[in-house]
């Protein structure tokens, strides 16, 4: 007899492969797989000798029942246990584990709470609750259960769970709330936390929207703002007041903006929860989907704190007329080897390349597989339970070219027939990320995905390039041509890019990359600060004229600064924290911006809710290299937008006798600002609008 060490791994449908040492003697060996009732041999389909391994491709002769654990013995009877490996990845997994049960997690009656956890392949599941251990039952769909009696409100637990052979601890990745840096989870009573959502009193189509993104961490941390609780939830409701002008809540409700766009909330594992002054993180970094983050609560190990805390800041903005979209990151989590989902059930929760890696289109190491049955199940429950729970209004995807279309389409239908009014979009940047592109939720797949904005990447780039260069760019494709940019990019001037002015979200400015203030400095070292605010200002004017979805970044219309430096994720608070004081070196260009938005919603030119209305009322042309006329016709109603882009004053001829509406600083929704003229000047890099 010959003592081996050997790995066996169910690869595909009774596929196991076999790998062993090369040392061993492994030329004339066999194999037989055996549960606890039966043995059966294995054939050798394949002998794959590499340099320090042998690598046995083999077959069962017997169909192999995923749910049950198997050993596999060579002839001297050596024996390792069969691990569950690639077949996670193959279509009959999901055709056989996929659960439609709603009730994962721990349900909370006071007389008894019941745990369900989905591990499919695990060989045993123990919960450990007060210092006591239960044995789950193994129920179908793989599917574990147990029941204990007792009022067990606000008590941690965690699951123990054999996988693979090996014993792992894990948080429930169902759970609401849990202890401090994403540890034991806690028993919630849902009756407690399921208040009645009173929706912000407007509802508006998107076109009609103005969204403005926002840090619940940045808001409120310059000492000198005067908020009593800096970074965290509480302050999103605060309006502190210094030198008369009022910051926080009461800021953005005089503004005029429809919604927030909040950063991420729920529990991310970048920042310590118990000292967060130590470190910051913009929170992109997903540890657990369905729990407000720690670090954002003023008792971040109270079972309730973080829950009751977020949800209330939400009904503050409901109650000031405000909607709240959540920022959310589906596609890939902060660290794949410990993340609950690839502990319960290895290798299942992320893509993997043909040779077995997981891709990297997020760039961080991993990539959600949203098309596995489970994956999509999840994600399509988290979403359900941010807008039932704490009224979030809507959601931006983030990096949302990596997820399929198919969930995305899911996710739609089912938060629409909750609340119809929900704003969808993300970012739709075409990524590699081992799934046919034809099946990704990115932008050029835009007609697949009706119900969904993308972030116009092709407004952003255009409007900022031809504002730096004082004159029209060469767009190299019709979408970043200046006439489809403001016009929606559903097909003016060539194809359209986008079904619907729904669908394009224009900015130029957000969390990521520089600030645009800091970005004409960046490009150029040597422009003026004059220079610089009138590039900003002309660059804010137009992502609120054009066709489409307004974005603006916090701190956008008093210039935000974040010292030059264009990536500032993990940078101090110091770096990223919004600076109320510099707003009121802007009062002027605030108030503007304000009147600029009751300007946009006065007028339903700037509006059109279809790509139809468009392109038969709009028409734009470059007078000059560096002079647009943007016209919008509709009935016997006009506008005409004219923008300079130059670097010098230019006159706009009266052909048509309109009057003069908007020059900055100067506006006025119901009268002309000046006299009608025969032409009028429009200085460098600005705006005006005539009607």
């Amino acid at each position: 007899m010959v003592f081996r060490k050997f790995e066996a791994y169910l690869d595909d449908e009774n596929i196991i492969s076999i790998e062993l040492e090369k040392n061993f003697d492994a030329y004339s060996i066999h194999f037989t797989l055996e549960d606890r009732h039966s043995s059966s041999p294995l054939t050798i389909k394949n002998i794959n000798n590499q340099e320090e391994r042998i690598i046995y491709t083999v077959s069962a002769n017997e169909p192999i029942d995923l749910t049950q654990s198997y050993k596999v013995y060579d002839q001297d009877r050596n024996h390792t246990g069969l691990q569950y490996r690639h077949i996670v990845q193959k279509p009959v997994f999901d055709q056989i584990f996929d659960c439609s049960d709603t009730d994962l997690g721990a349900r909370y009656s006071p007389q008894a709470t019941d745990f369900k956890l989905w591990a499919p392949i695990s060989e045993k599941v123990l919960l450990h609750l007060k210092h006591q251990v239960y044995h789950l039952k193994r129920l179908d769909k793989g599917v574990w259960h147990t029941r204990v009696e007792g009022d067990l409100e606000g008590q941690a637990y965690s699951y123990l769970h054999k996988v693979n052979g090996r014993w792992a601890e894990v948080h429930d990745p169902y759970a609401l709330s849990s202890d401090v840096n994403s540890g034991s989870s806690y028993i919630i009573d849902l009756n407690r936390i399921a208040k009645p959502i009173q929706r912000a009193k407007t509802q508006l189509d998107p076109t009609e929207a103005v969204i403005y993104e926002m840090s619940v961490r940045d808001f409120s941390m310059q000492k000198e703002a005067g908020f009593s609780q800096p970074g965290k939830f509480a302050s999103l409701s605060e309006s502190p007041q210094v030198h008369g002008q009022r910051f926080g809540l009461d800021y953005l409700k005089n503004l005029g903006i429809s919604h927030v766009q909040l950063m991420p909330v729920y529990d991310f594992g970048s920042v310590d929860e118990k000292h967060p002054e130590l470190v910051y993180n913009w929170g992109y970094d997903p540890v657990q989907y369905n729990v407000p983050d720690g670090s954002f609560t003023s008792k971040p190990r109270d079972p309730y704190a973080r829950i009751e805390e977020l949800q209330a800041a939400v009904a503050a903005y409901h109650q000031a007329d405000i909607s709240v979209i959540m920022d959310v990151v589906y596609n890939h989590v902060y660290n794949a080897d410990t993340y609950a989902f690839e502990k319960i059930v290895p290798g299942y929760f992320y893509r993997l390349n043909a040779i077995g890696f997981r891709t990297n289109g997020s760039f961080c190491g991993n990539d959600v597989a949203s098309e596995k049955a489970m994956v999509r199940r999840y994600i399509k429950q988290s979403v359900r339970q941010w807008i039932t729970l704490y009224g979030f209004d809507g959601f931006r995807f983030d990096l949302m070219g990596l997820l399929d279309t198919e969930t995305m389409k899911q996710i739609a239908q089912e938060l629409k027939a909750i609340y119809p009014q929900i704003y969808l979009y993300g970012e739709g940047w075409q990524m590699d990320t081992g799934l046919d592109t034809e099946l990704l939720a990115h932008q050029y797949n835009a007609k697949q995905l009706p119900d969904y904005g993308f972030f116009s990447d092709h407004f952003r780039d255009t409007v900022k390039q031809t504002i730096a260069q004082s004159r029209q760019t060469d767009g190299k494709e019709a979408a970043s041509q200046m006439a489809n940019v403001l016009t929606a990019n559903v097909g003016l001037e060539g194809p359209a890019h986008f079904l619907a002015p729904q669908q394009a979200l224009n900015y130029v400015e957000c969390h990521d990359n520089a600030t645009v203030f800091d970005y004409f400095d960046i490009l150029n070292p040597s422009i003026t600060l004059r220079q610089r605010l009138a590039n900003s200002r002309l660059a804010l004017h137009l992502v609120l004229l054009a066709q489409g979805i307004p974005f603006i970044h916090s701190g956008q219309e008093f210039f935000r600064t974040k010292n030059l430096i264009d990536n500032s994720y993990n940078l101090p608070d110091e770096v990223n924290k919004l600076d109320w004081l510099r707003s009121l070196h802007y009062m002027e260009d605030i108030a503007f911006f304000r009147k600029l938005i009751a300007f946009r919603r006065a007028h339903p030119l700037l509006r059109f809710q279809t790509s139809a209305e468009i392109k038969k009322a709009c028409q734009v042309r470059w007078l000059t290299d560096s002079l647009l006329e943007y016209k919008i016709q509709k009935g016997r109603q006009t506008l005409t937008i004219v923008v300079n882009f130059g670097d010098q004053e230019m006159l706009y001829e009266n052909k048509d006798r309109q009057q003069l509406y908007l020059q900055y600083p100067a506006i006025d929704v119901q009268a002309p600002i000046a006299p009608l003229a025969d032409s009028y000047p429009v200085p460098s890099k600005q705006v005006i609008v005539l009607k």
